[in-house]
């Protein structure tokens, strides 16, 4: 019997108010019988290691995007409200990989898809199909609830090494699991967790090109009328935002036709799109910039105020218009130096009238 045997045996017998003193003397007896052995092996090969000149002028391989400059491969997170319409932006994006066609005006090269359908029936599925116009013979293969769990499992429990072989078999070009919280048992706070289940399909993914989609909800906080955060809005724990390598947050006032798209990730711009919902081809369409287009907006209600008000002073038009003092005074400025309005000097005080 060693040392350290020795210690956990005394430990076992030793009334508890010891247990502690002992406890340190059998991890410092381990520490020291590691050092021992380590001591006794042959000189470990070193590290391989990249200079800095390495990193400098080596020609990297540029990302490799599923959609342009919005989707590239690895892990991405699509959250948002409950009936936002998360599964059908899913389903649009799945359509759009399978038949190499178009998403939100960027071409998409064709492959094949998996698409876990973990919340849908066959024939919901469908029927959302067929309202989205989905041709015959795309390159797209589903998975269903009872059939994921059979064949796969909770992701934590080697589903997602599961996952990850089938994404090596197949060469899928994206792998959507829609949605995360019927794929993962447990308390997705927990950082362990997250990290276990999702940690695989990630780096199978990363090495193998392949973009990985995981829909998934939105807590109290995130809202369309809130400042987005499209990663502190996702549900459970900080370990799913910060693992993944791209983030979607679908924001949509409930019951209209207007959402917003914020994107952000490693190898993405950070940006805002606007969305509008197509009732004829029930997909999502992209109006351009969001941000871009509430600035327009915002503009347009200052010009509409003014030509009801006829004249008015900076603090009269903030108040009408429902916008603070210092954004309405930028925009009166820039209307006035467009010709949209005029701006009226009288002594110290400054009025604005219509164009």
């Amino acid at each position: 019997m060693n040392e350290v045997d020795e210690l956990q045996k005394l430990l076992q017998a030793t009334p508890e108010g010891y247990r502690d003193a002992i406890a340190r003397a059998a991890i410092t007896a381990a520490q020291k019988t590691m050092r021992e052995e380590l001591a006794e092996l042959p000189d470990a090969p070193l590290l391989t290691l990249l200079s800095a000149d390495d990193l400098l002028t080596t020609d990297w391989p540029e990302p490799v995007w599923a959609v342009p400059e919005l989707l590239p491969a690895g892990l991405a997170i699509l959250a948002g409200k409950s009936k936002v319409g998360k599964s059908w932006l899913a389903l649009q994006l799945a359509q759009a990989v399978g038949a190499g066609g178009k998403f939100f005006g960027r071409d998409i090269e064709q492959g094949p898809v998996l698409y876990m359908a973990l919340e849908d029936s066959p024939r919901r599925l469908r029927d959302r199909m067929d309202k989205q116009g989905w041709p015959a013979g795309l390159p797209v293969d589903f998975l269903t609830l009872g059939s994921f769990m059979q064949e796969v499992g909770d992701l934590k429990d080697g589903g997602g090494e599961r996952v990850a072989r089938q994404i090596e078999r197949q060469r899928y070009r994206l792998v959507i699991v829609d949605t995360l919280s019927r794929a993962v048992c447990g308390d997705q706070s927990d950082v362990d967790i997250m990290t276990r289940a999702l940690s695989p399909v990630q780096e199978t993914a990363l090495s193998l090109n392949c973009a990985t989609m995981m829909t998934d909800h939105h807590n109290k906080r995130g809202g369309f009328g809130t400042n987005p955060d499209a990663v502190g809005d996702i549900l459970g724990s900080t370990a799913k935002g910060a693992l993944a390598d791209c983030i979607w947050g679908l924001y949509r006032e409930r019951s209209k036709a207007k959402a917003k798209l914020c994107v952000l990730g490693r190898d993405v711009l950070e940006q805002n799109l606007a969305l509008k919902w197509d009732w004829l081809t029930a997909s999502w369409q992209c109006e351009g910039d969001a941000d871009e287009l509430d600035m327009t907006d915002r503009r347009q209600e200052i010009v509409d105020a003014l030509e009801s008000l006829g004249r008015a002073s900076l603090k009269e038009i903030a108040d009408i218009v429902g916008q603070p003092q210092s954004n309405t005074h930028t925009r009166l400025q820039d209307l006035a130096a467009e010709g949209k309005i005029k701006r009226v000097e009288e002594g110290r005080r400054v009025f604005y009238e219509p164009g």
